[in-house]
């Protein structure tokens, strides 16, 4: 047996253990699916134990492969930043910045920023992706994404949380519901009508939740749609009403499909956050996003 494993054998077993696929890591390697087997069996064979159950098509980390995949986490973790800090010495000529946001920030927020950004750093590569907000964490947490964009805050002593945009929400009805006509509701009043939510782990319904619950309004007829546009066209529809981001409603509004309320004695302003690890090394190119988005803050 060879008593040696090198580095391309623990990079297919990495990204193999991340896409939980033989077939997916050798499409992302540009390898053959026997020749990801040939690399996984001389780990295996190197370390005397299975590093994967197969389970059909899938394949899922034993205890001893949860505890490598630790360990070549914090392996290429390392030689990324290696190329990052030695990139560094390029100036912002070139870079990537990888970017995680709730639905919200992401399609109605970011783009325009990320566009005056780019503008200003044209050979910076910027990589976005638009998720749930738990999910956001989650990559930031993980080392996914460099930074994340979130609709409801993140408590996790690994993270570092700033303030990052002030955002109004409003409650929506189809324009021919009977409350189109009204200026605002009594919070009471939501309590039995159909409502129209984006699913568990988005920032819009964590919020909704939290300030509804303070008010002792619980909704008892909720349909979940997967996001904001499904939401709205729903409301669109007649299914229900909704509560979202005043921004996301602007065409729907000018359009006369749906009506925006207000909600009576209730703050419906939230605050949008970005965060970043606590340990993450700052590159100049992070610095210059950073302070680009806190000047472009509101």
């Amino acid at each position: 047996m060879d008593t040696n494993i090198n580095l391309n054998q623990l990079r297919v077993f990495h990204v193999t253990a991340k896409s939980q696929s033989f077939t997916r890591a050798a499409e992302a390697l540009f390898l053959t699916q026997p020749g990801v087997s040939k690399h996984i069996k001389e780990l295996e064979n190197y370390y005397g134990t299975r590093l994967f159950d197969r389970l059909g098509k899938k394949v899922v980390l034993t205890r001893a492969g949860e505890i490598l995949y630790g360990k070549t986490e914090v392996i290429f973790n390392m030689i990324d930043q290696l190329k990052i800090e030695i990139d560094e010495l390029q100036g912002l000529n070139r870079g990537v910045l990888n970017i995680g946001a709730s639905v919200t920030i992401g399609i109605y927020i970011l783009p325009k920023l990320l566009g005056q950004f780019r503008s200003t750093y044209p050979h910076i590569h910027i990589g976005l992706d638009i998720v749930l907000n738990q999910q956001v964490v989650e990559m930031v947490l993980n080392n996914s994404i460099d930074f994340g964009f979130l609709g409801a805050p993140a408590h996790d002593d690994r993270l570092i949380m700033e303030p990052f945009y002030k955002d109004e929400l409003v409650l929506i009805v189809p324009s021919s519901h009977e409350w189109a006509g009204y200026g605002a509701i009594e919070p009471h009043e939501l309590s039995a009508c159909p409502f129209i939510m984006s699913r568990r782990g988005s920032g819009t319904r964590t919020v909704i939740e939290e300030i509804l619950g303070r008010k002792g309004v619980t909704l008892k007829n909720v349909m979940e749609m997967g996001n904001t546009e499904a939401v709205k066209k729903a409301v669109e529809e007649g299914l229900g009403m909704s509560i979202v981001s005043k921004i996301t409603v602007s065409r729907e509004e000018h359009l006369g499909v749906i009506k925006t309320l207000r909600i009576s004695g209730v703050d419906l302003e939230r605050t949008l956050y970005f965060i970043y690890r606590k340990d993450k090394y700052l590159s100049n190119l992070d610095k210059t996003f950073l302070q680009f988005i806190v000047y472009n803050k509101t």
